[in-house]
């Protein structure tokens, strides 16, 4: 079997399917509209999320130093019930801040996905 003189493309090859394709690709890619009012939003309420588990962090910092002070045979026994409502409390907020932090995020990445 004879071997041909060298590699041709043919009309319909893969170099020009992908040459199409990526001509057709950059004429239909048209820039996103942006929506600066929910980015910005959402980067608000991601920050007040922060901030607030920020105030968490402190308040549990400040419950753990001052339950090491000075600790009476009174307050001795009602400190498990304190460190309890009190860590409940912590938790709680802790989500709740959390939660607000996710929102700003979904907020955020919301207004980059481009309307259909």
């Amino acid at each position: 079997m004879p071997l041909r003189d060298g590699p041709r493309a043919r009309p319909g090859g893969v170099i020009a399917v992908a040459q199409q394709m990526a001509q057709s690709l950059a004429s239909s890619r048209a820039p996103a509209p942006v929506d600066a009012a929910g980015k910005s939003l959402g980067l608000a309420v991601f920050g007040l999320g922060v901030v607030l588990l920020l105030g968490v962090f402190g308040l549990a910092y400040r419950d753990l130093v001052a339950a090491g002070d000075g600790l009476s045979a009174t307050r001795l026994l009602a400190a498990p019930a304190v460190l309890a409502v009190k860590g409940a409390l912590l938790v709680i907020m802790g989500a709740v801040a959390s939660a607000i932090a996710n929102k700003g995020i979904a907020l955020y990445q919301a207004a980059r996905l481009p309307l259909e």
